[in-house]
């Protein structure tokens, strides 16, 4: 007579309410997310979640300098992933430019505008900025040349070329790039944010 296969152990159920599963999932992708930014290079602070009012960060940092100890000036509060595109943009794309039209390093990111607890400019919804999802870069400062703002340059200039060229770069990396000859608003700086829309559209001008 052939012996019963013995019962297979079954994993017990998780315990765990969808709610709880979520949260745990998303505690996991910040603690990821905060890992990345520390193997960057990447000088800043953990900080605690952002509620006020309808404005939020779920997973800020207060970043001061990116990798290449490029300073950000001011330290400025935004998400983990904003921090992470910046310094992907600026180790891929900015510092590789400025070598290549000014034979200097870029010593200092100017920024504008990063977490602000305001709507957009034509008040229909939140800016990104409430979610510490966006930032406005005013311009640069390089170890061998005179700082550079943004705003429309000198055509055929340097300036001009590296300015078009990382604000181009900027559209792979962020789901908004917006700066001068855009619209009004954006005239003496890039605003680059991770908005998600539907079927990943991107916007940039």
């Amino acid at each position: 007579m052939t012996p019963e296969p013995e019962g297979r152990a079954e994993k017990p159920p998780s315990q765990e309410t969808p709610v709880e599963q979520k949260a745990a999932e998303g505690d996991s992708a910040r603690t990821a997310c905060l890992d990345r930014l520390t193997q960057l290079g990447l000088r800043f602070e953990s900080r605690p979640p952002v509620q006020d009012n309808s404005c939020r960060i779920e997973n800020p940092v207060l970043v001061s300098a990116l990798p290449g100890s490029v300073e950000v000036a001011p330290p400025s509060l935004m998400a983990c992933p904003v921090a992470e595109s910046l310094a992907r943009w600026m180790g891929e794309v900015v510092s590789p430019e400025a070598e290549r039209q000014f034979k200097s390093a870029p010593k200092k990111l100017l920024i504008g505008t990063s977490y602000q607890c305001r709507d957009q400019r034509n008040g229909a919804k939140l800016s990104e900025h409430a979610f510490g999802n966006g930032v406005d870069v005013m311009g640069f400062e390089f170890a061998k040349r005179p700082p550079l703002a943004v705003a429309a340059q000198p055509e055929n200039s340097p300036e001009a070329t590296f300015q078009s060229a990382i604000r181009k770069a900027a559209c792979p990396i962020f789901n908004t790039v917006l700066g001068p000859g855009s619209d009004a608003d954006h005239g003496d700086h890039l605003h680059l944010d991770l908005r998600q829309r539907k079927g990943d559209y991107r916007i940039c001008q």
